[in-house]
């Protein structure tokens, strides 16, 4: 396409998706009327921000509000009970009020449990298996990567970074990891899974620009993952590579916000940035008798679903975990540049599990990286952690290698990136065994090509750059 990586600015992206001047007046205006406060508009001018009573919000959206409690998580939100109305003086402009139908299920988080022929994964690793340069000095790259943790524990511990560096990969030894968005306290007891996303992005990215975000405020895992894609469309310059290690599966998901966070993530892809998502810690995920797997949130085919690996201590291969979640999507149907590939996995023979799954829908996870038996360091101690967790930040870190390597010759980043994987198989490990049974349910076996266990297969940088290069069409200088 003539407008491949033609990335657009902020104001450009606004003149597409925003509201006119008069638009927004006669949306501010309605709540006014109402004596319902407007705290503000979104610079791209398709959300307005209100505040207001019960009585109000039950006023104006025909609609009886209550308190809802999780009782597996404890978590407590305000919801609608049934629905609610969008008044018709605005209906022509509002598609939806974020918050009114999401209610958590649960999520998962880095886990310490291993396979048991599970060999350890250092930096060492990635550098060599993975073929990642370790070049460079504080500042030399170009580009920017960043962590995403959601809730008020997900803290970092700079103290346990530098052990981590001190231990693992001593010329890193001084790099920081800024906070793009609220307040990291990694000053009492640190989080696993945020000491893991930072220094294995670190580690796998080396010497590019850090930052983190840190997501708080609300109980619902849709209205955080929303009011998150909200916040990076806000930003002016948001960092180029985010790396996400959260998620849940099983749940049942209001398909309006399901939408619409989906469209934020196209807003950032068009702006140029690419978001990585560990895909899930349940294998396939299943039901209470087995008879259907359940699939993990969120699955928007505008991210990139990244499943875990091991090294079989005796074989020294890459094999699919049991634990990587992957299969197929109740919310999205298949994305058109991964039709022919998972076609290809149904048509080559390999034994199909006998529960049912939703074959149509969007199919998950689309690469992977090593997330078992994976080193590293918290409260000052170096430990094993496990999980899709550990992948995601790994992968983020090689995307932002490449970034660094195509805006050294002055061309853009890779920003959304499932088409050009899904175009060039050809630059990944193809990890052929492996299978992701989850409790009563037999899951899906790895084999040659895309699979549900480890999707297209694991990063080659070289071949990654080869084909990043190629498809900006400038010959890269070996």
């Amino acid at each position: 396409s003539a407008q491949f990586r033609k990335y657009l600015k902020k104001d450009q992206i606004t003149e597409i998706v925003g509201r006119s001047k008069d638009e927004i007046d006669r949306i501010t205006t309605f709540f006014e009327k109402h004596n319902i406060k407007v705290e503000g508009v979104h610079p791209h001018r398709d959300w307005v921000f209100v505040s207001a009573t019960k009585e109000q919000i039950e006023k104006v959206f025909e609609c009886e509000l209550s308190a809802f409690s999780n009782a597996r998580t404890g978590a407590s939100k305000i919801g609608v009970k049934s629905s609610y109305s969008i008044p018709s003086d605005i209906s022509d402009l509002v598609n939806f009020v974020a918050g009114m139908n999401t209610f958590s299920f649960g999520h998962w988080d880095a886990i310490t449990s291993v396979e048991a022929t599970a060999a350890s994964v250092t930096p060492q690793s990635i550098y060599d298996n993975y073929q990642v340069p370790t070049t460079g000095s504080h500042g030399s790259k170009l580009g920017s990567q960043a962590v995403v943790e959601f809730g008020r524990t997900a803290n970092f511990n700079e103290e346990d970074l530098q052990t981590f560096f001190g231990k693992l990969q001593p010329s890193l030894a001084g790099e920081t990891c800024g906070v793009v968005y609220g307040k990291n306290d990694g000053t009492g007891r640190p989080s696993v899974e945020a000491n893991l996303d930072v220094q294995y992005i670190m580690a796998a990215g080396p010497y590019v620009n850090t930052t983190d975000y840190k997501i708080t405020g609300s109980s619902s895992i849709e209205d955080e993952f929303l009011d998150y894609t909200i916040l990076v469309n806000s930003q002016n310059q948001p960092p180029l590579v985010h790396s996400i290690s959260y998620g849940e599966y099983g749940g049942s998901y209001d398909n309006t916000t399901d939408q619409q966070f989906s469209y934020e993530l196209q807003k950032m892809g068009i702006a140029g940035v690419s978001v990585l998502l560990a895909s899930g810690d349940n294998g396939v995920g299943c039901n209470k008798d087995g008879s259907s797997q359940e699939f993990d949130y969120p699955s928007s085919p505008y991210i990139t679903m990244v499943g875990a690996t091991y090294i079989d201590s005796v074989t020294k291969k890459e094999v699919g975990a049991t634990l990587s979640s992957g299969g197929f999507s109740k919310d999205f149907m298949q994305a058109s540049w991964q039709a022919s590939a998972v076609n290809a996995y149904f048509k080559s023979g390999v034994a199909l599990p006998d529960e049912d799954y939703y074959k149509p829908g969007r199919a998950y996870p689309d690469v992977a990286a090593y997330g078992q038996n994976v080193q590293v360091v918290a409260s000052g101690a170096v430990k094993a952690v496990s999980g899709t967790s550990c992948s995601a930040p790994i992968f983020a870190g090689i995307v932002s290698l490449i970034n660094h390597e195509l805006m050294s010759v002055g061309q853009p980043p890779l920003g959304f990136l499932n088409p050009w994987m899904y175009a060039n198989p050809q630059m990944f490990t193809d990890v052929t065994s492996g299978s992701n049974p989850y409790e009563k349910c037999s899951g899906f076996q790895a084999a040659p090509g895309w699979d549900p266990v480890t999707g297209l297969g694991t990063p080659l940088y070289p071949k990654m750059l080869d084909a990043a290069f190629a498809a900006a069409g400038v010959q890269r200088q070996h």
